[in-house]
């Protein structure tokens, strides 16, 4: 019988470390791809005034792009984006639009190396947003728009 258990045992305790929740050493990726739409239209909002643009998931996000465009073909503008978390508001970054041609957009990547140093970047050399659980990605422009112009602001991000 002793010999038939010892072996036994033995099998049991090796494949333990099969049994465990998490693999060490595992990569975690984001699960669920979303997006945050935001836009800044003249005679509605007021230039300082931030509007959130992503929250966070309830396990954290991550954000690939973020696309500014502007129509104000008079007027470049500046943009302002913070990170909340809580009523606590941490400055990210502020950079200058460009004006498009009458009756276009001018587009800008916001989270590009330029106007985001010092974010950290992925296996492409592509920079990112990491949000924790609570965090909220906002933004604001500076100076007025003009008569019927608007600022368009969209993220590509996943939540964890």
């Amino acid at each position: 019988m002793k010999r038939f258990i010892f072996p036994l045992i033995g099998l049991l305790l090796c494949a333990a470390p099969a049994w465990a929740a998490v693999t060490a050493n595992s990569v975690v990726t984001a699960q669920t791809p979303n997006n945050g739409k935001q836009n800044f239209v003249q005679g509605t909002d007021s230039a300082g005034t931030y509007k959130t643009l992503y929250t966070a998931g309830s396990n954290g996000s991550k954000c690939n792009a973020v696309v500014v465009a502007n129509n104000d073909a008079s007027a470049a503008h500046v943009i302002t984006f913070e990170v909340y978390n809580g009523s606590t508001g941490y400055p990210l970054a502020t950079f200058t639009t460009t004006s498009p041609a009458s009756g276009s957009y001018s587009t800008v990547n916001a989270i590009s190396s330029t106007n985001f140093p010092g974010l950290p970047v992925d296996s492409d050399g592509n920079s990112y947003i990491q949000l924790v659980s609570g965090d909220t990605l906002k933004a604001t422009f500076a100076t007025a728009l003009t008569s019927s112009d608007q600022i368009e602001m969209f993220a590509s991000c996943a939540d964890f």
